[in-house]
C-alpha cells in the first residue's frame, strides 16, 4: 500500500459513520414515543390549575346564593314563573330570555321560569363579578354586559349564556308533582344535594348523549354524560352545604342519580321529588 492510500484509508477510518435510513427512523420513533408520554404530564399542572380556579368560581356562587337566601327569606333566586296549578301543565324551563330588560319581575323581562335569569340575579344584587361564572377550562369569558357604561343591575340575563356562562344551575321552578313531594330550593337543602355543577353537556355536541350512561357505564362511556368544561374527564360540583367536589361522572347527590337529568331522564323538566337535581342549561 502506498503512502497516498495509507493516508486516504485513515481518514476513512477517522469520519463518523452515517446513520442508515432505518436508524434514522427508529431515533425519530422513540422520540414521538417520548413526546407522547410527556405532553399527558405538561397539561396535567395546567387542567389541574383550571380545576381548582373553577372550584373557587363554584364556592363564590354558593357563597353568593346563600346571601342572597338570608335576605330573602331562605329562598335561592328564581324570576318569573308559570302558575303552577294541580294536574295541570308542567312549567317548562327555558334560558337565555330577556337579556336587556332592567326589571327582571315584570312583563317585558325574561320569560317565564328562565334558568339562566335566576343565575344572574347573584350579579345585580350581590357583591359577585362577571368573570366568576366563566370556567378557564373552558371557551367562555365574562359577561361584559353588551360593553360601555352597561351594569348588570340594567340588564337581566346574561349577555349570550353559550359564551359567558360556564356552570349551570338547578331548576328552581318545580311542577305540582315536586311542590307535593316536598321541593323547595332554600338554605335549608340536604348537605349532598347538588345544586350547581359545571354546564350540562346536553345530547346535541359532538360526543354528548347525557341520556345515555348509566350508573354503572364504563368510565369510556360516562364521558358522554361529563361536561365538557373539563375534556368530559369529569366536573367540579356545589353542593347544598356549600363545599364543591371534583366528581369522575354525574351520578352523584342524594340519590345518586344523574345530576344533569330528572330521576325519570327528562333534560328540560322539573324535578320529580325532593332530593331530585336537575341543573340547566345545556349547552346544545
Amino acid at each position: 500500500m502506498t503512502r497516498q492510500q495509507q493516508r486516504n484509508s485513515q481518514r476513512r477510518a477517522r469520519r463518523p459513520r452515517a446513520f442508515s435510513y432505518l436508524e434514522l427512523l427508529v431515533v425519530l420513533a422513540l422520540i414521538v414515543l417520548l413526546i407522547s408520554f410527556l405532553l399527558p404530564s405538561l397539561h396535567r399542572p395546567h387542567d389541574s390549575s383550571n380545576r381548582m380556579k373553577c372550584a373557587s368560581n363554584l364556592r363564590q356562587i354558593g357563597q353568593a346564593l346563600l346571601l342572597y337566601s338570608n335576605d330573602n327569606r331562605g329562598a335561592y333566586p328564581r324570576t318569573r314563573a308559570s302558575l303552577v296549578v294541580k294536574d295541570g301543565p308542567d312549567p317548562v324551563p327555558v334560558w337565555g330570555t330577556g337579556i336587556a330588560a332592567t326589571q327582571p319581575y315584570e312583563e317585558g323581562g325574561p320569560a317565564e321560569n328562565d334558568v339562566t335569569a335566576a343565575l344572574f340575579m347573584l350579579l345585580r344584587t350581590q357583591d359577585i363579578t362577571s368573570e366568576v361564572f366563566a370556567c378557564p377550562s373552558s371557551d367562555t369569558e365574562k359577561d361584559l354586559y353588551g360593553g360601555g357604561t352597561n351594569a348588570p343591575i340594567n340588564r337581566s340575563n346574561f349577555t349570550d349564556y353559550k359564551k359567558n356562562l360556564s356552570y349551570s344551575y338547578q331548576n328552581p321552578y318545580p311542577n305540582s308533582k315536586a311542590i307535593g313531594a316536598g321541593f323547595k330550593l332554600n338554605n335549608a337543602i340536604g348537605a349532598e344535594f347538588a345544586v350547581a355543577a359545571d354546564v350540562n353537556p346536553g345530547t346535541a355536541g359532538r360526543g354528548d348523549n347525557v341520556l345515555g350512561p348509566t350508573s354503572s357505564s364504563s368510565a369510556k362511556d360516562m364521558k358522554q354524560a361529563n361536561s365538557r368544561n373539563h375534556d368530559r374527564d369529569g366536573q367540579n360540583i356545589l353542593y347544598g352545604d356549600g363545599h364543591v367536589a371534583w366528581e369522575s361522572n354525574p351520578f352523584v347527590g342524594v340519590n345518586r342519580d344523574n345530576i344533569y337529568t330528572t330521576a325519570d331522564g327528562q333534560i328540560a323538566a322539573s324535578s320529580v321529588d325532593a332530593n331530585d337535581s336537575i341543573l340547566l342549561p345545556t349547552d346544545d
